[in-house]
């Protein structure tokens, strides 16, 4: 049985969004933030899923890239896959840089950094209006060296190391302590 493709001709507005998707990198790469947000649609929601965070309009997504690109002073932003679809892309995309400033909270470590996401833009009228990106937080805080590798945590050390902290925990804290006493309720 033949198989069918499933993929068509892009309609002028995807054809739009991919080139505003592709466009809008220069601007990354230049750390240019005013030509950044020259692609934003005036009512941009930015969904951060790895830190949490949402920042509603221009000012908010401002202040989260004046962040990042200060904490990685030498930030490259590529996008290794689009797919457009309708008034959405998919990306695949990878910041690459030096942690030279702080970062989730933490000081430069002086370290490399990779962060390796996908996002789910929706665009109006060829400007991005929401974009959900979702990011290994885990990854880049082992980068950082301050998470071990989950093949270190698969060692007898790893793992004895891992036991000590949950228990710690379960002493220390209230969500460790209700955990805590989950499980003698079960036995």
């Amino acid at each position: 049985m033949a198989t069918e493709p499933v993929t068509s001709a892009l309609t002028e507005t995807e054809e739009r969004n991919l080139s505003a998707v592709s466009d809008v990198l220069a601007f990354w790469n230049t750390h240019d933030i005013d030509g950044i947000l020259d692609f934003y649609d005036d009512e941009i929601v930015w969904k951060n899923i790895g830190l949490e965070e949402t920042y509603d309009g221009k000012p908010a997504v401002r202040e989260f890239l004046t962040r990042l690109m200060s904490a990685l002073p030498d930030l490259v932003f590529n996008v290794e896959h689009k797919i457009a679809r309708g008034d959405n892309v998919a990306e695949k995309w990878t910041i690459h840089g030096t942690h030279l400033g702080t970062f989730l909270g933490i000081p430069p470590t002086g370290r490399p950094i990779e962060i390796r996401a996908l996002s789910m833009v929706t665009l109006r009228d060829g400007k991005f209006l929401r974009d959900e990106f979702y990011w290994d937080t885990r990854a880049v805080m082992n980068q950082m060296g301050l998470m071990p590798s989950l093949a270190a945590t698969q060692s007898p050390v790893g793992r004895g190391f891992l036991w000590v902290a949950v228990k710690a925990s379960n002493v220390a804290t209230p969500s460790g302590r209700r955990a805590r006493d989950a499980r003698r309720a079960r036995r």
